[in-house]
Protein backbone atom coordinates (compact mmCIF):
# COMPACT_ATOMS: atom_id res chain seq x y z
CA UNK A 1 0.00 0.00 0.00
CA UNK A 2 1.44 3.26 -0.86
CA UNK A 3 2.35 6.03 1.45
CA UNK A 4 -0.16 8.83 1.39
CA UNK A 5 1.40 12.10 -0.10
CA UNK A 6 1.49 14.59 1.97
CA UNK A 7 0.56 17.92 -0.34
CA UNK A 8 0.82 21.22 1.17
CA UNK A 9 -2.94 22.83 1.26
CA UNK A 10 -1.60 25.50 -1.42
CA UNK A 11 -4.41 28.42 -0.78
CA UNK A 12 -3.64 27.93 2.57
CA UNK A 13 -0.42 28.63 2.69
CA UNK A 14 -0.46 31.56 0.41
CA UNK A 15 -3.46 33.15 2.68
CA UNK A 16 -0.82 33.15 5.76
CA UNK A 17 1.89 34.26 3.67
CA UNK A 18 -0.48 37.18 2.86
CA UNK A 19 -1.79 37.62 6.31
CA UNK A 20 2.08 37.87 7.94
CA UNK A 21 3.06 40.02 5.83
CA UNK A 22 0.42 42.21 6.02
CA UNK A 23 0.89 41.74 9.83
CA UNK A 24 4.45 42.94 9.70
CA UNK A 25 3.46 45.84 7.67
CA UNK A 26 1.06 47.10 10.29
CA UNK A 27 3.06 46.59 12.96
CA UNK A 28 5.77 48.82 11.42
CA UNK A 29 3.07 51.59 10.45
CA UNK A 30 1.25 51.61 13.97
CA UNK A 31 4.79 51.09 16.11
CA UNK A 32 7.18 53.09 15.20
CA UNK A 33 7.16 56.73 16.20
CA UNK A 34 5.08 59.56 14.08
CA UNK A 35 7.72 62.36 13.23
CA UNK A 36 5.15 65.14 12.08
CA UNK A 37 1.46 64.66 11.97
CA UNK A 38 0.05 64.01 8.58
CA UNK A 39 -3.25 64.30 7.22
CA UNK A 40 -6.55 65.63 8.36
CA UNK A 41 -7.64 64.50 12.23
CA UNK A 42 -9.26 61.21 12.23
CA UNK A 43 -7.61 60.07 8.83
CA UNK A 44 -5.91 57.33 11.15
CA UNK A 45 -9.19 55.63 11.84
CA UNK A 46 -9.86 54.87 7.89
CA UNK A 47 -5.94 54.03 8.01
CA UNK A 48 -7.14 51.36 10.64
CA UNK A 49 -10.12 50.19 8.73
CA UNK A 50 -8.37 49.71 5.72
CA UNK A 51 -5.21 48.01 7.29
CA UNK A 52 -7.16 45.65 9.14
CA UNK A 53 -10.07 44.88 5.98
CA UNK A 54 -6.72 43.77 4.27
CA UNK A 55 -5.53 41.42 7.25
CA UNK A 56 -8.32 39.46 6.67
CA UNK A 57 -9.18 39.48 3.04
CA UNK A 58 -6.61 36.94 1.95
CA UNK A 59 -7.99 34.59 4.32
CA UNK A 60 -11.53 35.22 3.79
CA UNK A 61 -11.00 34.45 -0.18
CA UNK A 62 -8.31 31.38 -0.02
CA UNK A 63 -9.17 30.06 3.33
CA UNK A 64 -12.52 30.98 4.77
CA UNK A 65 -12.59 28.51 7.34
CA UNK A 66 -9.56 30.24 8.96
CA UNK A 67 -11.42 33.26 9.45
CA UNK A 68 -12.93 31.16 12.81
CA UNK A 69 -9.16 32.09 14.76
CA UNK A 70 -8.43 34.89 12.10
CA UNK A 71 -10.72 37.18 13.32
CA UNK A 72 -10.54 36.83 17.02
CA UNK A 73 -7.04 37.16 16.67
CA UNK A 74 -7.10 40.10 14.65
CA UNK A 75 -9.10 41.69 17.73
CA UNK A 76 -6.39 40.47 20.04
CA UNK A 77 -3.74 41.80 17.25
CA UNK A 78 -5.19 45.52 17.30
CA UNK A 79 -5.60 45.44 21.60
CA UNK A 80 -2.10 44.84 21.53
CA UNK A 81 -1.56 47.72 19.05
CA UNK A 82 -3.47 49.86 21.46
CA UNK A 83 -1.69 48.87 24.51
CA UNK A 84 1.68 49.11 23.19
CA UNK A 85 1.42 52.11 21.03
CA UNK A 86 1.93 55.00 24.13
CA UNK A 87 5.48 52.98 25.21
CA UNK A 88 6.74 54.57 21.25
CA UNK A 89 5.00 57.80 21.71
CA UNK A 90 1.98 57.66 19.93
CA UNK A 91 -1.84 57.47 21.55
CA UNK A 92 -3.79 54.89 22.62
CA UNK A 93 -7.40 55.14 21.51
CA UNK A 94 -10.18 53.41 21.68
CA UNK A 95 -11.66 54.61 18.13
CA UNK A 96 -8.47 52.95 16.66
CA UNK A 97 -9.07 49.73 18.10
CA UNK A 98 -13.23 49.65 17.18
CA UNK A 99 -11.74 50.88 13.32
CA UNK A 100 -9.21 47.81 13.55
CA UNK A 101 -12.31 45.81 14.54
CA UNK A 102 -14.84 46.90 12.12
CA UNK A 103 -11.71 46.75 9.46
CA UNK A 104 -11.24 42.89 9.90
CA UNK A 105 -15.28 42.17 10.04
CA UNK A 106 -15.48 44.24 6.65
CA UNK A 107 -12.54 43.03 5.00
CA UNK A 108 -13.90 38.78 6.47
CA UNK A 109 -16.98 40.07 4.97
CA UNK A 110 -16.13 41.32 1.57
CA UNK A 111 -14.05 38.60 0.48
CA UNK A 112 -16.66 35.77 1.28
CA UNK A 113 -18.69 38.26 -1.26
CA UNK A 114 -16.44 37.79 -3.20
CA UNK A 115 -15.75 34.34 -3.55
CA UNK A 116 -19.74 33.92 -3.84
CA UNK A 117 -20.54 35.70 -6.44
CA UNK A 118 -21.22 34.32 -10.06
CA UNK A 119 -19.52 36.97 -11.85
CA UNK A 120 -16.01 36.05 -9.84
CA UNK A 121 -16.67 32.40 -11.34
CA UNK A 122 -12.66 32.81 -12.19
CA UNK A 123 -11.42 33.06 -8.95
CA UNK A 124 -13.88 29.92 -7.70
CA UNK A 125 -12.14 28.25 -10.53
CA UNK A 126 -8.59 29.13 -9.66
CA UNK A 127 -9.58 27.67 -6.17
CA UNK A 128 -11.09 24.65 -6.92
CA UNK A 129 -8.32 23.82 -9.50
CA UNK A 130 -5.69 24.68 -6.55
CA UNK A 131 -7.10 22.08 -4.24
CA UNK A 132 -7.27 19.10 -6.77
CA UNK A 133 -3.87 19.59 -7.88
Amino acid sequence: MPAPSIRPHWPSLIALAMTLTIAAMICWATLTPVRAPSGLPGNDKAYHFIAFAMLSLPCAILSPRWLVALIPLALVFGAMIEVIQPMVGRERELADFSADSLGAACGAALGIFLIRKPVLFFLRARRAKLHTD
